[in-house]
């Protein structure tokens, strides 16, 4: 019978990675849940536009790295995100 061979990939690409980067800071500097709003001005500040920030932020709480929750009650409810998992980043 023969080996398996297991390819090698990276499970989230640079943009998620940056994301999860960002959500790891906020959360370390203010130890509050990041608000979705935060998460797409720090994006587009590096030229990356919402379309594209949603969908890596829907991919990273389908693979599992992120969890969606809401602060508030009322009709002043603010989606935020905890990390669930961490990124390690190869820094050279």
């Amino acid at each position: 019978m023969e080996k398996t061979k297991y390819d090698v990939f990276d499970e989230i690409n640079e943009l998620q990675t940056n994301i999860m980067t960002f959500v790891d800071h906020w959360v370390r500097e203010k130890k509050t849940p990041v608000p979705h709003r935060e998460i797409l001005i720090a994006m587009k500040s590096q030229g990356i536009g919402e379309p594209t920030t949603w969908n890596a932020i829907r991919t990273l709480l389908m693979k599992g790295y992120l969890r969606r929750g809401v602060v508030g009650t009322g009709p002043m409810n603010q989606t935020c995100y905890v990390l669930l998992r961490t990124v390690r980043v190869n820094r050279v």
